[in-house]
């Protein structure tokens, strides 16, 4: 686990070492060190808990640690961790330019954050597509009441698809001795269409989170990072465009 307090410690003294190699005056001392805080500023700025009634732009309620989240961590996190992702991408970009302050413990919680947040937005994109409405919505909102409802409403739909599949076979069985197959045949090819799709996103979502796994906080390895990181995008996984630089830069230092 890495705390805001002691990274805007770490790099306040990192700004100073720099200012003195440039030789540096104090106030032009005390501008670097501000732009380097103002990096992990951001950057924990940038994730939060979303607020029960609205999500704000930036959260109000921002993170001052991280830890490297687990399966027991993904869905409360799901449901009520919000990243901006635009101002988290920026701080990473500002980072990259700003060698002198690099250190393993920031270049592990970018990539950690990064990586996760690309995770729960994939996550989250599946969810509402393969998910009923009303299912993903209590879900989402984690409300007990709402759930009791959602799944009221898909027992009485699944009961009613079932009783339509009845009613359309014994329609079609009179008009045709192939009316019964064909019928159980386009039900089969729905029914193993659906197996594929998720089959295909279990696959998915397993490889970007034992791609993340590898972001081991105590002993990183990071050609296998890499390696995950491309497994999971040869499954059609999209990550955030600073997180190959930062991992090849760590590779480079190891």
């Amino acid at each position: 686990m890495v705390t805001k307090t002691e990274l805007l410690t770490q790099a306040a003294q990192q700004a100073s070492i720099e200012a003195d190699k440039r030789h540096l005056n104090d106030s032009a001392k005390k501008q670097l060190q501000t732009e380097a805080q103002a990096i992990i500023e951001d950057i924990f700025r940038s994730i939060g808990w979303k607020n029960a009634e609205k999500v704000p732009a930036i959260p109000s309620n921002s993170l001052t640690s991280w830890h490297h989240r687990t399966l027991n961590d993904r869905e409360s996190d799901w449901r009520s961790l919000n990243f901006v992702q635009e101002e988290l991408h920026q701080a990473a970009r500002r980072y990259l330019r700003a060698p002198w302050l690099h250190c393993r413990e920031l270049d592990w919680l970018i990539l950690n954050t990064l990586v996760y947040g690309d995770y729960l937005a994939a996550l989250d994109t599946i969810r509402a597509r393969t998910m009923p409405f009303s299912r993903y919505q209590s879900s989402k909102s984690g409300k007990t009441g709402l759930r009791v409802l959602a799944e009221a409403w898909r027992v009485a739909l699944l009961l009613l698809k079932i009783a339509a599949w009845f009613i359309i076979f014994a329609a079609v069985s009179p008009a045709s001795p192939m009316g019964p197959l064909i019928w159980i045949g386009v039900t089969g090819g729905w029914l193993w269409r659906k197996w594929a799709i998720r089959r295909k996103n279990n696959a998915l979502l397993k490889s970007m989170f034992s791609a993340y796994g590898a972001l081991n906080p105590t002993h990183p390895d990071w050609p296998k990072i890499r390696e995950g990181l491309k497994k999971s995008q040869a499954l059609g996984a999209v990550w955030n465009n600073m997180i190959y630089p930062l991992v090849e830069m760590r590779m480079q230092k190891t």
